[in-house]
């Protein structure tokens, strides 16, 4: 199925602008609109509450308006951490929210005004994001494995890592099937395979770049969150059930590990291709 795709960042959309929202939509008029928009550093949200919720709660709520009044359906990404993690199960989409954070709380708000706003909608809860780009674990840990002999994590937080990837092959997937006529508006949970702790994770990308010359760690110790002290509270288990997913869209979850692999070799690739510039300019100086 092809498609095009437009697309806004804060630098020419102003979520908490109602009617410039209305504007964008009213002049793409899209099949469908996607707000991936979110304030996600957890620990700079307590810190900046309004401007978390401006863009998790309020940025969601005019989308959802912008989109009701046109009468495009929205897909909109949420957070695991709408859930407090005090049992360590896997959560399905009927368990009640209960957030311990402002990131999780503005999450869980934007949530609702979108059901409220728009009742053509998705939102997809998804855990443990990461990607080649941005501001998100892997890259933490690759510059601290880059930079320090120990590499430090937590070791009594349970979730599931993402593909950012992974991510955009859902959204087109239940793009593509709601275009032929399924109406399953709702929330629903995706994350990748195989659940694991922070530490866990870190073992995994130290395990991926062991062969790398830039390595300097050795091992990935554990930590409890309570020694970790981090600005915001954590969850301690939001690995997330993907049984409705699957049984609605046929939408199985892909193991975290190959994502993993994908970015770190994405990585070296930019590495090698910065690397190789570089000498090329220092090359031309000398000559």
């Amino acid at each position: 199925m092809g498609m095009s795709v437009v697309w806004f960042d804060a630098k020419n959309l102003d979520l908490s602008d109602l009617a410039q929202i209305h504007k964008v939509v009213s002049k793409h008029k899209p099949k469908f609109v996607v707000n991936c928009a979110s304030y996600s550093v957890v620990d700079l949200a307590e810190k900046n509450p309004d401007e978390a919720y401006r863009i998790n709660r309020d940025g969601a709520a005019n989308i959802a308006s912008a989109c009701a009044e046109f009468g495009v359906p929205l897909l909109h990404l949420s957070s695991d951490y709408v859930f407090d993690g005090m049992r360590p199960l896997p959560i399905n989409e009927a368990a009640t929210v209960n957030p311990i954070n402002i990131f999780g709380h503005s999450k869980s708000a934007g949530e609702e005004l979108v059901r409220e706003n728009c009742p053509q909608h998705i939102i997809l809860r998804v855990g443990w994001v990461f990607s080649s780009r941005g501001n998100n674990f892997v890259l933490r840990t690759l510059k601290q494995i880059r930079s320090e002999a120990k590499v430090v994590a937590v070791g009594d937080q349970c979730g599931c890592p993402t593909d950012a990837v992974d991510v955009a092959r859902v959204l087109l997937a239940m793009i593509q099937q709601i275009s032929c006529g399924i109406e399953v508006w709702g929330t629903y949970h995706y994350s990748g395979a195989e659940i694991v702790t922070w530490k866990g994770f870190a073992d995994a990308i130290l395990a991926a770049v062991k062969h790398q010359p830039q390595t300097v760690a050795e091992k990935v110790t554990a930590v409890s969150s309570e020694d970790w002290q981090a600005q915001a509270p954590r969850p301690g288990y939001t690995a997330l059930d993907c049984n409705k997913i699957l049984g609605t869209f046929g939408i199985r979850q892909r193991p975290w590990r190959s994502g993993l692999v994908k970015v770190i070799n994405s990585l070296a690739a930019a590495d090698l291709v910065a690397a190789e510039e570089a000498e090329k300019m220092a090359n031309s100086k000398v000559s």
